[in-house]
């Protein structure tokens, strides 16, 4: 399957319950698309001034395209995500989530050719975890898949195996 085909497949999956941006530049870096889920609860009364509770989950996913794919890169892009990409897309510009937010997963999606054998071991080894303020003001995790056309396999951490099928069954149904 061509590298291209698959990526529209992909962020036409996306698309029914994220906000796709294509080219998206995230702080230093551009990235092919950038998905982003926002799902809000809450209970009130009487009014909406007036909230009980708030639980709110975010979904970030990086999409990436490469000929490749090495060990190097997929350290590095993570690296990026939960070091450079996680203060910008989880709490811009302050210390911690605001209250209400219970949690974020930042998802790294790269899609390549070829994947070699040390660059999946590197995305099944990726994990990233963070607390803000002893879980009161929510947490991040991070998750990492690589979809290898050219092996018709998918490579994915321990907490990206939901998303290890849904990549899988795209690349199946042609």
């Amino acid at each position: 399957m061509e590298s291209d085909a698959y990526f529209e497949r992909l962020l036409a999956s996306l698309a029914a319950s994220y906000d796709v941006v294509r080219d998206a530049q995230i702080v230093s870096r551009r990235v092919d698309a950038l998905a982003q889920l926002r799902a809000l609860n809450s209970k009130y009364v009487l009014s909406k001034k007036h909230v009980l509770w708030e639980a709110n989950a975010y979904d970030h996913a990086l999409i990436l395209r490469v000929q490749t794919l090495t060990a190097a890169m997929v350290e590095d892009w993570f690296t990026f995500l939960t070091r450079e990409a996680e203060p910008e897309l989880v709490h811009p510009g302050a210390s911690c989530p605001p209250e209400g937010h219970m949690a974020s997963t930042l998802t790294l999606i790269l899609i390549a050719e070829a994947v070699e054998p040390e660059a999946a071991r590197a995305v099944r080894r990726a994990k990233f975890s963070k607390n803000y303020r002893f879980s009161l003001r929510g947490w991040a995790t991070g998750r990492a898949a690589a979809a290898d056309l050219g092996g018709g396999c998918v490579h994915a951490s321990r907490d990206a195996k939901d998303l290890e099928r849904h990549l899988l069954g795209l690349m199946r149904a042609q």
